[in-house]
């Protein structure tokens, strides 16, 4: 039975332990929420348990309406449109996020990664607090990524001074939104990062306003993909830009490289025959495939096979006995399966005789 969130003890770290609308309990650390029977400290970014199949299975709790029920499907389209991530309303599924509004520190607060059983997403009841860049920013904790400004090369992109948070909510909580996290970084420093605090994020503690004060050193580095190092060109612009709220390019191709993006093949046709695919991450479902971003290196090849008197072929660019991708984004990949007595009545009706069009090992090759 979900029970409402109460705050219901302090840990050994002086965290407050709440309770939300799952029934689960959690330490308290700023906006990320650490599961009360999973050990203390925070995971790296994207290192948190991933979500099998790039899905990330929700349900609404009663407290969210359906004005904010039809955004929240439409803003979670900015983390799926760049990566093969996809955000799914299933009641069924055993792993699922519960997103509600309630009481927390600042706007938003989540776990980070999927935990396993029902998980909670919380959005404060502050009507200023459900936007499209909080909502963005805690789906991100959820996806498993930290905030920007914990990366471990931070210092050499800002400085950070705290204004009361280590006195008043404790060092957990500096630790979990502000202290640098050992982690594999996936993209060069992203200062337009969704996940990236403002110049002073304030939230209240003990009864106290407390912050951090963000300094630029530098400008946006270079690094993939192509363009994302123009997101600002200058300390100035830099400055400007931390806590701007919007899904960046470098977040969605670190999404890409934590999941994959997503290829659907689609196969159509009168004739028969099977495919092979090779270079996925994992499978997201019927003849869907999970392919890491090309890194140089990294390639998406389905080979077909079709059946004695059927040809084979493919749409677009992929010609020949298969198709070779480099990924770079979500994509579609057509087969189409024909008979060779359907391409024969064809060729004949057009006028073509012999020579203009053969089968070279059952697959159709104009001449």
């Amino acid at each position: 039975m979900a029970t409402p969130p109460a705050v219901a003890a302090t840990s050994n770290d002086g965290a407050a332990v709440v309770t939300f609308k799952s029934g689960r309990s959690y330490r308290v650390y700023g906006d990320l929420l650490v599961p009360l029977d999973a050990p203390p400290g925070m995971q790296g970014a994207l290192s948190g348990t991933r979500w099998p199949s790039a899905t990330l299975n929700y349900i609404f709790d009663a407290s969210v309406g359906s004005a904010q029920r039809a955004q929240f499907r439409t803003w979670g389209q900015d983390w799926e449109a760049g990566s093969g991530v996809r955000l799914v309303e299933n009641a069924a599924a055993a792993n699922r996020v519960r997103v509600q509004r309630g009481s927390v520190i600042g706007c938003g607060q989540s776990v980070l990664g999927m935990v396993g059983g029902e998980q909670d997403l919380v959005i404060s009841t502050n009507s200023n607090c459900w936007t499209r860049s909080v909502l963005a920013h805690e789906l991100g904790h959820a996806l498993s990524a930290i905030h920007e400004q914990q990366r471990t090369d931070r210092n050499n992109y800002v400085s950070i001074v705290d204004h009361g948070i280590v006195a008043q909510c404790g060092q957990g909580t500096w630790d979990a939104n502000y202290g640098t996290v050992a982690t594999q970084v996936a993209t060069a420093y992203d200062y337009a990062s969704v996940m990236h605090y403002p110049a002073s994020a304030h939230y209240t503690c003990n009864g106290i306003d407390v912050w951090a004060d963000i300094t630029v050193l530098q400008a946006q580095p270079p690094g993939l993909p192509a363009g994302s190092g123009n997101a600002c060109t200058s300390v100035a612009t830099c400055q400007g830009t931390i806590g701007s709220g919007l899904v960046s390019a470098r977040d969605l191709y670190g999404m890409a490289l934590r999941y994959g993006y997503r290829y659907q093949v689609t196969v159509t046709g009168n004739g028969g025959g099977f495919y092979t695919a090779s270079g996925q991450v994992e499978s997201c479902g019927s003849d869907c495939y999970l392919v890491p971003p090309t890194n140089g290196t990294s390639t998406f090849r389905v080979n077909a096979f079709p059946a004695s008197g059927s040809i084979a072929s493919f749409a677009g660019a992929c010609v020949g006995h298969s198709c070779v991708i480099a990924p770079n984004r979500n994509g579609n990949i057509t087969l189409r399966f024909t008979r060779k007595t359907s391409v024969a009545a064809v060729t004949t009706a057009a006028g073509w005789r012999g020579g203009d069009m053969i089968f070279a090992s059952g697959f159709e090759v104009p001449q």
